[in-house]
């Protein structure tokens, strides 16, 4: 069985996407570099606790994931009662 690797080239261009990512985000909420160099971004996590990204843990409000599932199940309500 022959599995097929990917080589340098390709870890090195998705490394570099997640610095890039991650350092647009940090400069962006913070205004300023998170880390001093570009190689800790790849293995770092960037994250902003600001309350107008953690809405749903500060103010106990439904995130768009949870309005999405409601909205499933009542469908799915309305259609099992339609069926009977």
């Amino acid at each position: 069985m022959n599995v097929e690797q990917r080589g340098i080239e390709y870890r090195r261009y998705v490394r570099n996407k997640k610095i890039i990512r991650k350092k647009r985000i940090s400069n962006s909420v913070y205004g300023f570099d998170w880390y001093k160099h570009d190689s800790q971004y790849s293995k770092g996590k960037i994250h902003c606790g600001c309350g107008l990204c953690k809405f749903s843990k500060k103010f106990g409000l439904p995130t768009i994931k949870d309005m999405r599932e409601e909205s499933r199940e009542q469908i799915l309500l309305n259609d099992y009662k339609m069926a009977q």
